[in-house]
């Protein structure tokens, strides 16, 4: 407790205490008691100026280890999984739309087959909040049920390969940093039907590899 409230408290109690005997309060003491309130005024908003200032470096500093957390740079470079998923019925799709959800700046995709509209609704609202977002698409699995057209449509960046043969990447990269990677289509039967894995790895040097062959695709795509 800082002096000047002992101090007050001490004062009060004085005046209460004399005024017992007398039932009198004088100008000088009102003054003084006057005083010691403002000054205690004073003190709690200054307390309060430097709780308010605490909490904004508190939550400034748990957004910098969120962001840490996030990334989880491993100080020796070395590529970290950080989910792996089978299917039939294994969660795959799930963490496709996690990972495009928590997409800040890009996401670049190399799909074969693109038709579950949860992750197509995922690509959409990464796409409103202003990630940059470019899909090269196996033009020979473009069809109706595509997400294509639906994403072309809203004004996602939308490419087909031009390979004469196929283009069977399965493959996101997310922020230059994270990969999602393997057999997974993204379609209702690879998620509920097939046989098929999908891992997640944190490697900037893999998505930097696999970043430079979505650009060679993306720039020979249509």
């Amino acid at each position: 407790m800082k002096k000047a409230s002992i101090a007050a408290i001490f004062f009060i109690f004085g005046i209460v205490i004399g005024s017992i005997g007398s039932y009198t309060i004088t100008s000088k003491q009102i003054n003084a008691l006057q005083d010691q309130v403002e000054s205690l005024k004073n003190d709690k908003e200054i307390l309060q100026d430097e709780i308010a200032s605490l909490q904004k470096d508190k939550a400034n500093l748990e957004n910098r280890v969120s962001e840490l957390e996030a990334k989880n740079v491993a100080i020796d470079g070395e590529p970290i999984i950080l989910a792996v998923r089978f299917s039939p019925k294994g969660g795959a799709a799930s963490q496709v739309i996690y990972w495009i959800g928590r997409a800040n700046e890009s996401i670049h995709i190399l799909i074969y087959s693109f038709t579950l509209d949860s992750i197509g609704d995922a690509i959409l609202s990464a796409y409103h909040r202003g990630v940059d977002i470019k899909i090269v698409f196996e033009k020979s699995q473009i069809s109706k049920y595509s997400e294509y057209f639906r994403l072309a449509e809203i004004g996602v960046q939308v490419r087909n390969d031009t390979n004469p043969n196929f283009m069977h990447h399965k493959v996101a990269i997310i922020d230059g940093y994270i990969v999602l990677i393997g057999s997974f289509n993204w379609t209702d039967s690879a998620d509920e039907e097939n046989n098929e894995d999908l891992l997640v790895i944190r490697s900037h040097d893999l998505a930097s590899d696999l970043e430079q062959e979505f650009q060679r695709i993306w720039n020979t795509g249509r």
